[in-house]
């Protein structure tokens, strides 16, 4: 098995998303991933570190694979829309959770940086969509618009994830793509 740090990151996202991150133990990262726990102090000093770094890698799969359409400035705001709930879609029926809201409860007791890392996530992918209803909306409502559908993707989320029906985040989606 890869003991290698993204590995132990892709690991302890599986079990934070699953167990959650208190309720993870560094032995419980190391059995899952082939290593005695303190093999992991050799790639990460402590596991708040660790969460840090798994919150870093969630965002850069947003961005990466969800956000990069919508940033694409050749592409009408449509198009950037369509590809961004697309991909949002997709990787939260793939996943069927939010890595970040999850991992939230415990990033606002255990650490100020992972706190302030979801914070930014959401709102500079509030503020992404915003920018692409503003052309339509103006940017106050823009701004209001966005708000509204990422909470609402987000309460699809969490549906899905407690009652395991795609068909709430389906019809969210849907009123998303409708905005333009």
């Amino acid at each position: 098995m890869k003991t290698d740090p993204s590995n132990l990151i892709e690991v302890s996202l599986s079990l934070f998303r699953s167990k959650g991150y208190r309720r993870t133990s560094m032995a419980d990262i190391g059995r899952a991933s082939g290593l005695l726990k303190g093999s992991i102090y050799h790639h990460f000093p402590n596991k708040e570190r660790l969460l840090i770094e798994v919150i870093q890698h969630v965002i850069s799969l947003f961005e990466d694979g969800v956000f990069a359409e919508a940033r694409r400035t050749e592409l009408s705001e449509k198009v950037r829309l369509d590809g961004m709930v697309d991909a949002v879609e997709s990787y939260y029926i793939q996943h069927r959770v939010c890595a970040l809201v999850h991992l939230w409860p415990d990033a606002l007791q255990e650490s100020a940086e992972a706190r302030e890392m979801i914070q930014k996530f959401f709102r500079d992918w509030r503020d992404l969509l915003a920018g692409l209803l503003e052309p339509r909306y103006g940017p106050a409502e823009a701004l209001r618009l966005a708000t509204d559908a990422l909470a609402r993707i987000e309460g699809a989320v969490i549906w899905l994830q407690i009652v395991g029906e795609e068909s709430a985040l389906r019809q969210c989606s849907e009123q998303v793509r409708g905005l333009l």
